[in-house]
């Protein structure tokens, strides 16, 4: 699905779920450890690719610290709206957010020590420059963690496994580690 925010219908389904990501994450805190068994180290250079609201942009900020760098991507307005509001209100003085479009975007070239993509690859349209835009930004050696999403692992390392430039480096219940060729 498609959360671009173009039309009334799409922008209420948007602000829906985000107040259910609200719900789950007050009665959960489970946005609080996705991050945990990633590798954030301080200092290092994130990127939360297809961010949304910014669920996980406080988790990030403090794992990369003052020194770190965290770029918050996405291809909808009204999810980089919301994010925006949660990094001025939580003062992640180390958060740049920045649009998606065409399938890419201001990152700088190998700049990535880490990516996440969580809850997304499901609904990307052509993995292959996806993957390949992910690639580009991302040191060599880098990670990228990559979530199923509602799709099932079968497809996802399919999908993964039919671009250049990954290796899967472990399989989790929830996710792949990747690691950029």
């Amino acid at each position: 699905m498609d959360y671009r925010g173009t039309t009334a219908r799409s922008r209420l389904a948007y602000h829906i779920m985000v107040a259910i990501y609200a719900v789950q994450d007050f009665i959960v805190k489970g946005q609080e450890r996705t991050l945990d068994g990633f590798g954030i180290a301080a200092g290092s250079t994130i990127v939360d690719y297809g961010c949304g609201p910014g669920r996980y942009l406080g988790t990030a900020s403090r794992l990369a610290g003052p020194s770190g760098r965290v770029y918050a991507a996405d291809i909808s307005e009204v999810a980089l709206q919301y994010a925006a509001r949660r990094v001025q209100g939580l003062g992640l003085a180390n958060v740049t957010l920045l649009p998606i479009r065409d399938g890419r975007c201001a990152i700088p070239d190998t700049s990535a020590d880490l990516v996440y993509a969580l809850d997304m690859f499901h609904a990307v349209r052509d993995p292959k420059a996806f993957l390949a835009e992910i690639h580009r930004f991302t040191k060599p050696g880098g990670t990228l963690i990559l979530e199923d999403g509602h799709q099932p692992r079968a497809v996802t390392c399919r999908k993964l496994l039919g671009a250049d430039g990954w290796r899967i480096e472990e399989e989790t219940r929830w996710h792949l580690r990747c690691t950029r060729c």
